[in-house]
């Protein structure tokens, strides 16, 4: 397959719903796994579909035992990569995204919820254009104006950003560590194409910016 063609992948995998987070591809993600149908699903996914869970953001976060109507279309395919139990006695996980994944059906598996879905990745071998290179440099440079009044978008992670060369992957990783509101987070997520992921990161930013 050319490295310059996106690659989808149909999978069914446990599905583990997100409250107030948002998974990326290629972007680790610590979770603490507390709810039991939670627990269950990632059992599921540990034990027999080799370390992969589906991660999907809810819509409210205050729904405690989410149904599939309470969670946005769109999520991350992502691989269990370290697990601990902490002090209060629950798992914290580390996952890192894979891909997107389009979310077509979710169904029950007794005691969590199974979710079908397409996953895919940006072409290995993306070709950037001028107008993605524009916004990339302008979201740079508002990076670098609110790296020292953003609670958490800090110098490091900054320097970070210069080091990616893949405008897709700079987009999420951006999206997932300098903005604030998951819903913006998750508009980004849904954005399957570089140029669009670029657009309302930039957008988002905009306004961030001005609250901040």
């Amino acid at each position: 397959m050319s490295d310059n063609i996106d690659i989808y992948e149909e999978v069914t995998l446990p599905l583990i719903p997100l409250r107030g987070i948002v998974g990326f591809p290629g972007v680790q993600l610590n979770l603490e796994i507390m709810r039991t149908s939670s627990l269950h699903a990632f059992t599921s996914a540990a034990t027999t579909y080799n370390a992969k869970a589906i991660l999907v953001t809810q819509k409210d976060i205050s729904v405690e035992s989410p149904t599939a109507e309470d969670l946005y279309k769109v999520g991350v395919i992502a691989e269990i990569k370290h697990v601990v139990k902490n002090p209060h006695g629950h798992l914290s996980v580390v996952f890192e995204g894979i891909s997107r994944a389009k979310i077509n059906n979710i169904t029950s598996a007794g005691e969590f919820m199974m979710a079908e879905a397409v996953g895919k990745q940006d072409a290995k071998n993306f070709k950037s254009t001028p107008q993605c290179d524009a916004m990339i440099m302008e979201i740079k440079n508002m990076l670098t104006d609110i790296k020292s009044i953003h609670p958490t978008f800090d110098e490091e992670m900054r320097i970070a950003t210069e080091a990616i060369s893949s405008p897709g992957y700079f987009a999420d990783f951006v999206a997932s560590s300098a903005l604030m509101d998951y819903n913006d987070k998750q508009a980004i997520l849904e954005a399957f194409t570089v140029r669009n992921r670029l657009e309302k990161l930039l957008v988002a930013l905009h306004e961030e910016t001005v609250l901040l």
